[in-house]
């Protein structure tokens, strides 16, 4: 007999079914909370690989092999520094140096064109001084510290004065007139701070800006040397010189980057140079401009590792020389390569006038480099066929200009 009938589940009550949903709405909710969970640790723990790495980010004073500061005495009476120190510590030579910088030399500053270096420190951003002097000479400037003259005092006395061979007579002119003696010539004398200060920025009628750049470097050393070699008492002093001095780091580092470099003054580790300059010109008596190829030299040698590379924090520098013989077009250039993001180094003439076409420089063949040519040459509205690869490299520069005449679209009449 064959069984033709067929099993059937029994029919579910409405109880059964309600359930059953119940169940399967838990199973869904408990997932959803797993993978969240999941996304969650993913997140929160990053696998060793990342495929999108983020940059480097630049590094601090703290982690650079040549760090630099710049020292800058601030007159008592003008607002301008008459004394100025590069200094550096660290590099592959393990020497520091001291590079006296003339408060004459023209620097370009963005907003203003061409000043005294000396007056830079009267401009509201406290960086001013310390990208100026970048600019014109290739070498990174990590910070600068300026003092007026009750701050360095106040520095000369934190380590009991300094002993030194007074060359000259100091002679302070009074409100009436009068002439006073501040400080008698004469060898082996204690100066405390306010002659130290007052022999430091002291330069005699008639004396050329040299003499004053060599009081102020032998004080500056003998304090350099005179400081202490614990941290802790380093900044103690910074600190104590309140708001007279002025620093663009943190007194940490500040007292950090001190501390070698007096180390290296007690140890003669440190050279000492003066920053090579030439006469501005007879239509600036007085002031000066930097010896372009000797700077350059000067830096490759003694700051190696402390050279300015073209990068995010960087400006590309171009020096531009005037192969053109008249005022309006370097004034035009100048403008529209700072609007267009570069550092403008002014190179003065050219070997020859008149000529007919811009030369845009570049150190290499390479994309970026012939990217930075092509872009100048958009900016100056010159033809990119200007725009050539240097065969054995530059160094004065990123990139050089002479501007020729077809750079006359650039510029504007020249004034008188």
């Amino acid at each position: 007999m064959t069984d033709d009938s067929v099993a059937t589940e029994p029919a579910e009550t409405p109880q059964e079914i309600s359930r059953r949903r119940l169940v399967m709405l838990s199973s869904i909710v408990l997932g959803l909370v797993s993978l969240l969970a999941l996304a969650w640790f993913l997140l929160s723990h990053p696998t060793s690989v990342d495929p999108s790495p983020k940059p480097t980010p630049t590094p601090t004073a703290s982690v650079l092999t040549q760090p630099t500061l710049l020292f800058q005495l601030k007159d008592s009476k003008l607002p301008i520094s008459i004394g100025n120190a590069l200094t550096s510590v660290g590099g592959p030579t393990g020497t520091a140096n001291d590079i006296s910088v003339p408060s004459s030399l023209l620097v370009d500053v963005a907003s203003l064109g061409e000043v005294p270096f000396g007056q830079t420190v009267s401009l509201p951003d406290s960086n001013a001084s310390a990208n100026a002097l970048s600019d014109v000479t290739g070498i990174r400037v990590d910070g600068s510290l300026q003092m007026d003259a009750l701050a360095f005092s106040g520095l000369v006395d934190a380590v009991g004065g300094v002993t030194t061979d007074v060359d000259v007579e100091v002679v302070e002119v009074q409100p009436d007139g009068t002439k006073k003696v501040v400080l008698p010539a004469g060898k082996g004398q204690i100066l405390q701070g306010p002659k130290a200060a007052a022999y430091a920025a002291y330069r005699a009628p008639g004396e050329p800006e040299e003499a004053q750049m060599a009081r102020f470097d032998r004080i500056f050393r003998l304090v350099l040397a005179q400081l202490p070699s614990d941290q802790s008492k380093m900044e103690e002093i910074i600190t104590s010189l309140g708001a007279s001095s002025h620093a663009t780091i943190p007194s940490s580092e500040l007292a950090a980057y001190l501390v070698r470099l007096h180390e290296a003054v007690v140890s003669a580790k440190t050279v000492c140079r003066a920053l090579p300059v030439l006469p501005a010109g007879a239509a600036q008596i007085g002031a000066t401009k930097v010896n372009i190829l000797a700077t350059s030299a000067m830096a490759r040698t003694l700051f190696p590792d402390a050279l300015r590379v073209p990068g995010p924090n960087s400006k590309v520098r171009v020096l531009v020389q005037n192969g053109v013989g008249l005022p309006a077009p370097v004034a035009a250039a100048r403008k529209a390569l700072i609007e267009a993001g570069y550092s403008y180094v002014n190179g003065g003439n050219a070997a020859t006038f008149g000529q007919a076409q811009t030369t845009i420089l570049v150190p290499d063949a390479s994309a970026t480099s012939v990217g930075w040519g092509v872009d100048i040459a958009s900016v100056l509205g010159v033809p990119s066929t200007d725009v050539h690869s240097a065969t054995h490299g530059q160094t004065v520069a990123d990139v050089i200009v002479v501007l020729g005449g077809d750079a006359g679209s650039t510029a504007s009449p020249a004034a008188g």
